[in-house]
């Protein structure tokens, strides 16, 4: 095992991705804050989910990023360049979450529910 980042502006992490250019996309739980690191460990952007309490990140070749609330129950897009909105809410405990690229659409865990939610994408 190896560190890759610690502290600030870390908060209580949960979910990660890596995004096309090889970047490591964080989530934290703690905040709202949806964070890219360098390969060498520099945060090099932070966005913002519309919501805290992230569970899970999915990012697309086109480098949009889907975050999941599990306090929430919501998904957030943020597409490049553009402020998060929110595409789905109302999914208890949005727990970590993949995407589908054959029918286009994330799969969420619905752990309290022994569910499965579909959120199809636009």
């Amino acid at each position: 095992m190896s560190l890759f980042a610690e502290g600030a502006p870390l908060e209580a992490p949960n979910g990660v991705a890596i995004d096309q250019d090889g970047n490591i996309v964080v989530v934290n739980v703690g905040d709202n804050a949806v964070l890219t690191y360098d390969p060498a460990g520099s945060v090099i952007r932070t966005e913002r989910s519309v919501e805290g309490g992230n569970d899970g990140v999915v990012v697309t070749a086109d480098g949009t990023k889907y975050v999941s609330s599990v306090r929430h129950g919501s998904v957030s897009r943020i597409r490049p360049g553009q402020e998060a909105e929110i595409i789905a809410s109302g999914i208890p405990s949005a727990a970590s979450m993949c995407y589908d690229s054959i029918q286009h659409q994330l799969v969420i865990p619905l752990n309290p529910n022994y569910a499965l939610a579909f959120v199809r994408l636009d």
